[in-house]
């Protein structure tokens, strides 16, 4: 799963990620990773999208004004364990909840009026057990053509992985092992820009059962 970038270029990048902003929001995305986002929500063309982990607020904005762009009949909704407040916007619902108990944030119901393709953005802790427990909630709604992006698994790359127990990595390789046959890798966006050079190593998957 190594990323083609090597440590150094990858805490520098990772400096200016911090500090960007969308629209005076901050945002915390690396230049790879914001391109190809554009590109995925052009050829999916998501109705739904479900963004666990807000921080303030930019990355939901961002999503939901390219989507805009687009032209694109899309929601999107960011879920946090503190709640953004200050950005009032009907293309967006922010919701306060824990990446571990989504089933208190969406109820089954909820999740069936939602119209599909959808495109599931995990971005909360980095935590292995946080990444692991959005991908087992998710598995049970997902559908054909829906897509999910599981963020920072590079975490490894940056030698943080023990601080994260594994971190997305060690989630992604679990589940996957477990449910591969209903998912394909997509390596498009995980190599555009040369092997594994995004922040999300081995993390854009395809819902294809």
């Amino acid at each position: 799963m190594a990323s083609a970038i090597d440590r150094q270029n990858l805490q520098t990048i990772q400096a200016g990620s911090l500090n960007y902003t969308w629209r005076g929001v901050q945002c915390i995305k690396n230049p790879f990773d914001f391109a190809s986002m554009f590109q995925l929500l052009w050829e999916l063309k998501p109705r739904t999208i479900m963004e666990i982990g807000s921080c303030r607020g930019g990355s939901a904005l961002m999503l939901a004004d390219v989507a805009g762009m687009f032209k694109l009949d899309c929601h999107v909704w960011s879920v946090d364990i503190n709640r953004v407040e200050d950005l009032p916007d009907d293309r967006i619902t922010f919701l306060q909840g824990d990446a571990l108990r989504l089933p208190e944030v969406f109820s089954a119901e909820q999740l069936a009026a939602m119209p599909h393709p959808w495109l599931i953005i995990e971005d909360s802790a980095h935590l292995y057990e946080t990444t692991l427990g959005v991908l087992e909630f998710y598995d049970a709604y997902l559908q054909p053509g829906d897509y999910l992006v599981v963020e920072d698994g590079n975490v490894d790359d940056m030698g943080r992985s023990l601080e994260f127990h594994g971190g997305p990595n060690r989630a992604i390789k679990e589940f996957f092992e477990a449910r591969g046959d209903l998912y394909q890798l997509d390596t498009l966006y995980c190599d555009f820009w040369g092997h594994n050079m995004t922040w999300n190593t081995n993390g854009y998957w395809l819902r294809v059962r």
